[in-house]
């Protein structure tokens, strides 16, 4: 599994540095009270990044926290004893 990941890391630090390399076009970002000068290169793979990051963030927002709410408190509610019946007789008295 180590290897799979190494090749997966390898395999998306080869496709950015493609990337990087073909897009070699300088641009400038215009932002509200400062401007960024980068290539168009630089700029995609931080748009990239920031999709990532904001998506995943969204996942954690709307899915893992709930679930792990839900079973903390399944948790909690399995923790709690049952209460034990009182013992009867076999004979039905």
């Amino acid at each position: 599994m180590k290897v799979f990941r190494l090749l997966v890391l390898l395999a998306v630090l080869i496709l950015g540095l493609i990337i990087g390399a073909v897009n070699m076009t300088a641009m400038s970002i215009n932002l509200l009270f400062t401007q960024l000068h980068t290539s168009v290169g630089v700029a995609l793979i931080a748009a990239l990044l920031l999709g990532v990051v904001v998506g995943a963030g969204l996942v954690l927002v709307s899915v893992v926290i709930p679930l792990y709410g839900q079973l903390r408190r399944a948790n909690k509610s399995a923790a709690t004893p049952a209460p034990v019946a009182s013992p009867q007789s076999f004979d039905g008295r």
